[in-house]
């Protein structure tokens, strides 16, 4: 048998760098591809870069059979081309990929989107055996794939993601290649309609973070057949012909997406008077009237989006600049007191929030003489209010971030936002298994019913893993700093994982699945539960539920020793929950004369039996913390409601903060008092940093009970939200906070709009040339 040609086995190690069209000017180039720009190595001029060698994808007119295999022809001559020293791109008439040897993007220190790794087709697999049988085995997909998969020194398993195709022009196959790229430089799992069988729901989000085992790189690979040729012989095994590429993700990403776009729009308008707010207003409308203006004289949509981006950008900008200054601002002296968020769909929708914002202007200033918060804010993410809670200047401004307990998370969480922040998802990488951190085989799952029967351990880690997310985007992102933090019962430890205080937190993921204190102590077969109710292994299994009841504390507590085993677990607002035996919590609720809801969930929190484990959570969480802890942070605890802890005060240890996790787990957890407590310290704006936004419906609860009381004023913002896009729900968060002038950056709204005009530039560009061409084309006609 002969040897397989020895170019063939070796790994081909090309960098693929993909450019969102042929050609790119500066300016965009600069926007989207900053690196590409900065290493001068791209030049559209011809005669500037005699390196540089352009392919243009066609079909060769057509033809069925030439026009099948013309991309493999031209991709080998791209091959050839850079084996020889040169740079290649790539192209058809919208797209284009540059390609260059990988040691070479290296010393440039460009990171290219993908690496391709290997290209193996059957006539090579044929050309390397003798027999017919050998040779028509050899010819199969999986044969030509497996190959390629050798030559790329790769494992091909269950991890790698496969596609395959059939018969695509030159053009197709381009396109297929372009995509797949595109899902590895934006690290994006796409689902189809139909995913092994089971179709995705309306709800279901039909994408997510391409999640990756631990420290391993993605791995793709992408087949074409062309049956052309084996239909006209008849004889599909000897000429149908396979081309089986295999990619590796690169160390770069496409530019992230904007928050902000044509279609999702954000303007701030800010005064230190109502008159001052109503002056920007009449000057937003107009400037939004001459915009819309351009339908008549301007046809084409991409420059009228380009003037609304150019404008939005502008105000950010402006409003960044009044942030900085304010802050420069010392305490007591003027700052920019009022700041209105203004969000819409569309220029049209934006004019009647602005309509609306107008009407209600007046009344808003009227009544911002009351003690209580005035607050305005629309379905759309537009928001405003009169007493705003945070000074720009102060030290404690009074913001707190609030921690969610277990059961928050639901399915296909934050399955958005990876493409808006990539470096953020890429460092969490880094940092940690974030595959297992966010539990996404679970939350992920094809059946969206899954991530409900998650078990508790499951469910904690999950919770931790995207309270310390989005707590990431919040401070490193946007540079939000919480002068308070609060967690409503195991939400305590999400706020110690999150903010900088244990060294390790990524240790606890493989504890919390494996260890007895969540697989059975506290859930499962509740072994605490059985020795504080001396139970043997004789007695049958407990039948253990939850109910929330809408009750004062104080009516159930004077009937728990009618009921031992039953136990009045959270106090929260005008609600409580009581867990425990279920026919004795069934029977505690008759005599209460009230409806339980049942959570159906088997955890013996917050009840006396899980005194039973004490120690044992305090030597789960007792973890190594960090040199260097944050100052600035008062950290309020449950477990003590007299006393705040702060790092300044050096009262932080290893053992204070398991010591307080293992109170708060063991004990009646009091949310109405944790909330009070904060409050009493300074806290205002509770910001809900987790799935979902549970924590803000019970502190809205507690704040309406106490709207006579010296508790307020108060404010809730969630920044996610079930059912609500996890953009949408980002946004209208950040509004509120602009709103009550807590101090942060707009840069990644800016920058996001910089890259948003560049897109929009090009898609003029291409307008243009293709109404020239058009136009050229009519004239020929004639």
């Amino acid at each position: 048998m002969e040897q397989t040609p020895k170019a063939s086995v070796m790994p081909l190690r090309i960098a693929l760098i993909l450019l969102p069209a042929p050609q790119v000017s500066a300016d965009s180039l600069s926007a989207l591809l900053p690196e590409l720009a900065t290493s001068g190595l791209l030049s559209f001029e011809p005669s500037s870069n005699q390196q540089l060698i352009n392919i243009i994808v066609d079909d060769a007119n057509g033809a069925s059979e030439q026009a099948n295999n013309r991309f493999e022809q031209q991709l080998q001559t791209t091959v050839n081309a850079i084996n020889d020293g040169k740079l290649v791109l790539f192209s058809n008439n919208q797209q284009a990929l540059l390609m260059l040897p990988a040691l070479k993007a290296a010393q440039l220190r460009l990171h290219p989107h993908a690496v391709l790794c290997a290209m193996q087709n059957s006539a090579m697999q044929t050309s390397a055996v003798q027999t017919s049988a050998t040779a028509k085995n050899s010819n199969s997909h999986e044969n030509v794939l497996s190959a390629a998969f050798a030559q790329a020194k790769r494992e091909l398993n269950s991890d790698c993601h496969i596609e395959s195709y059939q018969d695509l022009s030159s053009a197709e196959q381009f396109s297929a290649v372009y995509q797949l790229i595109e899902k590895l430089a934006t690290r994006t799992h796409h689902r189809d309609a139909i995913n092994q069988g089971v179709a995705l729901g309306p709800k279901q989000a039909k994408s997510h973070f391409w999640f990756s085992n631990f420290h391993q790189a993605r791995v793709a690979a992408i087949s074409f057949t062309d049956n052309a040729a084996a239909k006209s012989a008849n004889d599909s095994a000897m000429n149908a012909v396979t081309t089986s590429y295999v990619l590796t993700q690169g160390t770069g990403f496409i530019a992230p997406k904007s928050l902000l776009n044509a279609n999702r729009l954000m303007f701030i308008l800010a005064g230190q008077t109502q008159a001052e707010l109503k002056a920007a207003l009449n000057k937003l409308s107009h400037a939004l009237t001459q915009i819309s203006s351009l339908e008549a004289s301007e046809p084409n949509s991409h420059a009228r989006q380009l003037a609304l981006l150019d404008l939005m950008q502008n105000n950010l900008q402006q409003a960044s600049d009044n942030f900085q200054q304010n802050q420069r601002v010392p305490q007591g002296q003027s700052q920019q007191a009022y700041q209105a968020v203004l969000q819409a769909s569309s220029i049209e929708n934006l004019q009647q929030e602005l309509d609306a914002f107008n009407d209600a202007l007046a009344n808003l200033f009227a009544d911002a003489s009351n003690a209580g918060l005035i607050q305005y804010k629309t379905p759309a993410g537009s928001y405003f209010s009169s007493t705003p809670l945070a000074a720009s200047a102060s030290k404690q401004a009074g913001l707190a971030f609030v921690y969610p307990g277990v059961g928050t998370v639901y399915a296909d969480m934050l399955s958005e936002l990876h493409q808006y922040f990539p470096a953020l998802y890429a460092r969490l990488e880094r940092e940690g298994d974030l595959k297992s951190m966010l539990q996404a085989e679970d939350i992920y799952h094809l059946d969206p019913k899954h991530a409900a029967k998650m078990s508790l351990g499951d469910l904690a880690i999950a919770g931790v893993g995207s309270s310390y997310l989005l707590t990431q985007l919040l401070v490193n992102e946007f540079n939000i700093q919480p002068d308070f933090a609060l967690g409503y019962s195991m939400g305590e430890a999400s706020m110690w994982a999150s903010l900088g205080v244990w060294e390790n937190p990524h240790a606890l993921i493989n504890k919390t699945q494996t260890d007895p204190l969540f697989t059975s102590a506290i859930s499962g077969k509740l072994t605490a539960v059985r020795q504080a109710w001396q139970l043997t292994e004789q007695d049958a299994d407990i039948v253990w539920n939850s109910f929330v009841v809408r009750s004062e504390a104080a009516p159930i507590q004077a009937l728990l020793n009618d009921y031992p085993r039953a136990y009045l677990a959270i106090i929260q607002g005008d609600t409580c929950v009581i867990a425990g035996c279920e026919q004795q919590c069934k029977a505690l609720l008759a005599a209460l004369g009230k409806r339980g809801i049942a959570a159906n969930r088997v955890t013996a929190m917050h009840t006396q039996p899980a005194m039973q484990e004490h120690c044992n959570v305090q030597d789960f969480y007792q973890q190594p913390l960090k040199s260097a802890l944050p100052s600035d942070i008062t950290f309020i605890s449950a477990a003590d409601l007299t006393t705040k802890q702060t790092v300044s005060e050096q009262t932080l240890s290893s053992q204070v903060v398991a010591q307080s996790i293992a109170d708060t787990f063991c004990q009646t957890l009091d949310f109405t008092a944790l909330v009070h407590h904060a409050q009493n310290q300074g806290a205002k704006l509770f910001v809900e940093v987790g799935a979902d936004r549970q924590n803000c419906t019970l502190i809205d609860k507690i704040a309406k009970q106490d709207s006579k009381s010296a508790h307020q004023p108060c404010c809730t913002v969630p920044v996610n939200a079930k059912g609500s896009s996890d953009v949408t729900s980002l946004l209208k968060a950040l509004g509120q906070l602009i709103s009550h002038n807590v101090p942060m950056s707009l840069q990644p709204f800016i920058d996001g709009l910089k890259r948003e005009q560049a897109r929009c530039q090009l898609a003029l560009a291409h307008d243009t040339v293709a109404s020239s061409n058009e136009h050229h084309l009519l004239r020929e006609e004639v």
